[in-house]
């Protein structure tokens, strides 16, 4: 049995079909499984459909812009999840905001700590 290739988009309209958003993390991973999908595309896919937001980019978040908004929001002393949280308040994408996040911290010298 060939595993089957999918996209967000894709995903997104499946699991609202199935009405993905009232039923459980690991309903929702095991229908895209019998759908033909593998257990890793699945998990990762309803992880992105149960976080919500775009997912596809409306803007770009540059380096200088990302840590211009970030050293703005005193992310120096915020947790990760709360800097994830505000860049998608401003639009960014959850791989984008994660992404932006994690390069900030990580520059910063802040992982680890």
């Amino acid at each position: 049995m060939s595993i089957r290739r999918g996209n967000q988009d894709e995903y997104n309209r499946m699991l609202d079909d199935f009405n993905g958003k009232s039923k459980k993390f690991i309903e929702c991973v095991n229908y895209l499984v019998g759908q033909g999908f593998s257990i890793s595309q699945a998990n990762n896919a309803v992880h992105v459909y149960h976080k919500g937001g775009a997912t596809r980019a409306i803007h770009r978040l540059s380096h200088e812009n990302r840590n211009q908004l970030l050293d703005g929001f005193d992310a120096f002393r915020k947790k990760n999840k709360e800097c994830v949280d505000y860049l998608r308040r401003l639009g960014y994408t959850y791989r984008q905001a994660t992404t932006a996040a994690h390069r900030y911290r990580q520059e910063k010298g802040l992982i680890g700590k």
